[in-house]
């Protein structure tokens, strides 16, 4: 039976790496992120960055310029090219796995494969767990981030909601809280087509589905035979250029403050979006934390809208597997993946020239918007 080189530093490392790649099919947000601002989620790798390390992203910004009529100069006119940047610091994180009593053999440090790759295969599980929360929780703003843009739907959340919400991304004007600012920038699927996420969750997603005056007639309507019919087969669609999808709801715990907390501070069961039980989102106690409650009176869901370079996840070292039997004669022995890493909303800082007259991009959430709904 062959053995993981565990004095191999290149191969453990490889070898953790094809494991967490056969993870990432269980991720929400694999699909959805790229090396470049154009995906929902960019992604930046500096394998030399450690703990304390920062990660920098870089953005371009068009010029937009007035044209010069006839024969007036136009030299001395050029508009300044526009530079924006944002960065991130990346921490050292380990997620650890009890191997138990199992491991007994003669040579402790000499595992055989299908052990070792038990203990990879649950590592690399709950690293997609991990890396998908804390996605979650930049998006919702929860990581000490307040949305800079919301939208207040208060009780109600129908197919004219939804309409009304498409609108305000396209004309920036109706945000519950926020100032003007440029629209989101939509992202493409891999054929072409241009889209915002409108990510919810199954409360959200329930009392859409019951608007049996706008979304169950438009959808019946729609394929009245009942062939792949959104009432049936639980799809919710697509509006425009918004589409909206529903992902799990976060199962686990969590401490930290209703100020936001750390990467470090949840224990995650389920990955997904979180609710928050009070009037306020920012004194609240959102699902995981001490005290939430999902029977409270004014209990809200928070769904998110993103669009191209919502998100940013910055990735040091790469990621490296980890053995260390017990000092008692290895009867046992805990395994762990170790790795360096960041995430957060883009929130972008004008480096060169000046920041757009109505259209702004610096100083805000580039590309997310938080949607919220009292759900009971």
């Amino acid at each position: 039976m062959g053995a993981v080189a565990l004095t191999s530093d290149l191969k453990r490392k490889k070898w953790m790496r094809e494991g967490l790649i056969q993870a990432a099919s269980k991720s929400f947000w694999t699909p959805m992120t790229g090396s470049s601002k154009d995906s929902v989620v960019f992604q930046a790798n500096n394998g030399t960055a450690g703990a304390g390390h920062t990660v920098v992203f870089d953005f371009d910004g068009n010029i937009s310029g007035k044209a010069i009529k006839g024969k007036d100069t136009a030299y001395g006119k050029g508009e300044q090219k526009r530079k924006f940047s944002d960065k991130l610091t990346v921490d050292r994180y380990r997620l650890v796995v009890d191997n138990g009593d199992e491991f007994d053999a003669v040579d402790i440090g000499d595992l055989n494969i299908s052990q070792h790759s038990d203990s990879r295969s649950k590592l690399g599980d709950l690293f997609v767990r991990f890396k998908d929360q804390a996605l979650f929780d930049a998006a919702q703003g929860n990581i000490g981030q307040t949305p800079s843009h919301t939208i207040d739907l208060g009780t109600t959340f129908t197919f004219d909601n939804l309409l009304d919400i498409e609108k305000i991304l396209k004309t920036s004007n109706g945000y519950t809280t926020g100032a003007v600012r440029r629209p989101l920038e939509s992202y493409r699927t891999q054929d072409g087509k241009p889209l915002w996420l409108f990510i919810v969750d199954s409360a959200m997603a329930n009392i859409l589905r019951q608007d049996t005056a706008g979304y169950q007639t438009i959808v019946r309507s729609g394929d009245f035979r009942g062939n792949k019919n959104r009432n049936i087969s639980g799809v919710i669609g697509q509006l425009g250029r918004m589409l909206i999808v529903e992902a799990d709801q976060f199962f686990g715990a969590t401490a930290g403050t209703t100020t936001g907390w750390d990467l470090d501070d949840s224990e995650i069961e389920i990955a997904g979006l979180r609710q928050y039980a009070g009037s306020d989102p920012a004194t609240a106690t959102w699902t995981g934390q001490t005290g939430f409650d999902y029977s409270h009176a004014n209990l809200h869901s928070r769904g998110v809208i993103v669009g191209a370079g919502a998100l940013q996840i910055g990735m040091g070292k790469q990621p490296d597997y980890k053995f260390q039997a017990s000092q008692d004669f290895g009867i046992k022995s805990e395994s762990a993946v170790e790795f360096w890493m960041d995430t957060r909303k883009t929130n972008m800082t004008l480096e060169l020239g000046d920041d757009y007259e109505s259209a702004k991009v610096a100083g805000i959430d580039y590309g997310v918007v938080a949607v919220d709904l009292e759900v009971q």
